[in-house]
């Protein structure tokens, strides 16, 4: 199987430059390039710059591909809009398999994402990944943390399975980071972050256990305001003059601060090991199979049902598609005679069926093409 490696590259809160343009023509000439977007497809090479670097320079989202098992998902956020200390308990880094790390720089953070699964994952194409990812981006500027509570999630359970297979019954017990509220109620964006990383949803479930709805009320801005030094606050207002991008994040967030609101992630009760969160996914993993399976049992009475109201005229069907003594007639024929013998069997009328059936393709005993397709589902 040959190499597939894609990155794309976008940007959120305005077009790229024609100086930045120029620079990802630099990098390739294959460039697919858009005033917001660039991708990069490689087959037997790969991509020239750094991309983390291109993203702290140019972009603010960045999703990696490849089909040997690496995905990646990386953010570029304005330096003060988000507070490095409430992440941290979330960026657990396995060494192998799942990294999440946060860097700050001058004037902005990233915070990366990755997985490299050993295995791979064979052939996934990027085009179309990053879009429903995007709003996680603004979802964690405005102080939601469930995208991380996930990612750990996805992480802590690649530590686990390393530890087993190293039989290594001596490592510190893991416990999880404060439980952001919703994780019951997760939106578009989450689920394609569940989808892309993987992430088991039996312990998104254990997890959601202790996770309160998300409720929406109005914070007393106008009373926190105050609260903030007048050096700190004529500070803010010069970066609303200057057009500096996400103020307002970074200012309730300060405002959250000194108001001592809570944020969306806090303990809620003991916080739990993953030992135990594991525990509580087998049980609701049992509970999901036990409620798939009475769905299907009913799903199949009901199809059962509609297939007896209408037995003769499939009959009547089955006849004029044999008589036309083509392969997909024959196909479709079988089909549906397979459906009749499962009704027989649940009405206990095999004996029925098998006369009817004898009766039916007695004029096509020398068609080898249709009794092999009999013979194939074990009609005859």
């Amino acid at each position: 199987m040959s190499e597939y490696q894609y990155y794309e590259f976008q940007t959120i809160d305005r077009p790229l430059t024609a100086q930045q343009k120029a620079a990802m023509r630099q990098l390739s000439s294959r460039v697919e390039l858009s005033a917001t977007r660039a991708i990069f497809n490689y087959a037997y090479s790969d991509f020239r710059g750094e991309p983390l670097k291109v993203l702290e320079q140019h972009f603010d989202a960045l999703l990696y591909i490849a089909n040997w098992g690496s995905k990646q998902l990386a953010f570029r956020f304005p330096k003060n809009a988000l507070d490095p200390k409430q992440l941290q308990p979330y960026l657990l880094d396995t060494e192998e398999g799942c990294s999440a790390q946060v860097t700050v720089m001058s004037t902005h953070m990233l915070l990366n994402l990755e997985l490299n699964e050993q295995e791979g994952y064979g052939w996934i194409e990027g085009e179309g990944l990053l879009d429903p990812l995007i709003p996680l981006r603004e979802a964690l500027l405005q102080g939601d943390l469930r995208a991380l509570y996930l990612y750990w999630l996805r992480a802590a359970n690649e530590r686990a399975g390393w530890l087993m297979e190293e039989e290594d019954d001596a490592a510190e017990p893991l416990v999880e980071p404060p439980v952001p509220a919703g994780l019951g109620q997760l939106d578009e964006a989450l689920q394609a972050l569940v989808e892309f990383f993987e992430i088991d949803r039996d312990l998104i479930a254990a997890a959601a256990e202790q996770s309160p709805a998300l409720t929406l009320h109005e914070e007393p801005l106008d009373a926190w305001i105050p609260l903030l030094p007048e050096e700190e606050r004529n500070a803010f207002l010069l970066s609303v003059v200057q057009g500096e991008a996400h103020v307002g994040v970074a200012l309730r967030r300060r405002l959250r601060e000194v108001g001592r609101a809570s944020s969306m992630a806090v303990p809620i009760g003991p916080q739990r090991t993953f030992a135990e969160l594991q525990a509580s996914a087998e049980v609701a993993r049992s509970r999901r199979i036990q409620r798939e399976r009475e769905a299907a049992a009913q799903a199949r009475l009901a199809r059962l049902d509609a297939l007896a109201q209408r037995e003769d005229a499939v009959w009547e069907q089955i006849a004029t598609l044999l008589a036309k003594r083509t392969a997909s007639s024959y196909e479709e024929s079988v089909g549906y005679l397979v459906e009749l013998r499962e009704l027989a069997i649940h009405q206990q009328k095999r004996a029925t069926f098998d006369t009817k059936l004898a009766e039916v393709i007695a004029p096509y005993a020398k068609s080898t093409a249709l009794q092999r397709r009999l013979q194939e589902k074990r009609l005859v």
